[in-house]
């Protein structure tokens, strides 16, 4: 990982962060604040981690870059609406295939919204046994995992939804279905 990469990496982390946690930060209230930092650091960097990792394993060279302008919208939109909007394009892996593979596209797209998936039902049981302040960090983390891969699923350009759709229906039904019970399983949690 070269310096540029594991910087964006680490500015996107702090301002999603940033934009999810706003009200807590402004009340001080410390715990929520990590709840938000652990969820983020699952979230958003595993998400991208998973993008990186299933690329480099096929051979294809890919690099995660943030992109500012967005970032910087997150940051006002959140500290503007004082948390009650965020919406956060903080950038992406970007891949870069000698020849165009659509299913290897689709499998590194897929890759994402599936951590997403698998970190949110990991946190349902710990977030079902009801211990004390443990409880509601896992549903936080949880939650937003559930989230992100709802919305990453969608099928809309340039989101992973939209790569798995143009090749696999099957396969984006499927994880849109997860996403979906996950997401509500922690709505009405």
């Amino acid at each position: 990982m070269d310096f540029r990469e594991l910087f964006d990496l680490f500015v996107s982390t702090m301002v999603v962060f940033l934009a999810f946690s706003i009200n807590y930060i402004a009340r001080g209230d410390v715990k929520m604040m990590l709840a938000y930092l652990f969820a983020t650091i699952t979230a958003f960097l595993f998400h991208e981690l998973a993008h990186r990792w299933v690329a480099r394993s096929h051979g294809v060279y890919a690099i995660y870059r943030a992109w500012y302008p967005g970032l910087l919208l997150a940051l006002l939109l959140a500290i503007g609406t004082r948390g009650s909007f965020v919406f956060v394009a903080p950038g992406a892996v970007e891949i870069y295939m000698p020849i165009y593979i659509p299913q290897l596209e689709a499998d590194i797209a897929i890759a994402g919204p599936m951590t997403n998936v698998a970190a949110a039902l990991i946190c349902l049981p710990l977030t079902l046994i009801h211990i004390p302040r443990i409880s509601s960090y896992f549903y936080v983390i949880g939650y937003v995992n559930a989230f992100l891969a709802f919305f990453n699923i969608l099928p809309i350009p340039p989101l992973d939804g939209f790569k798995v759709f143009r090749v696999s229906k099957v396969r984006w039904i499927i994880t849109l279905i997860l996403a979906i019970a996950m997401w509500l399983t922690y709505m009405f949690l």
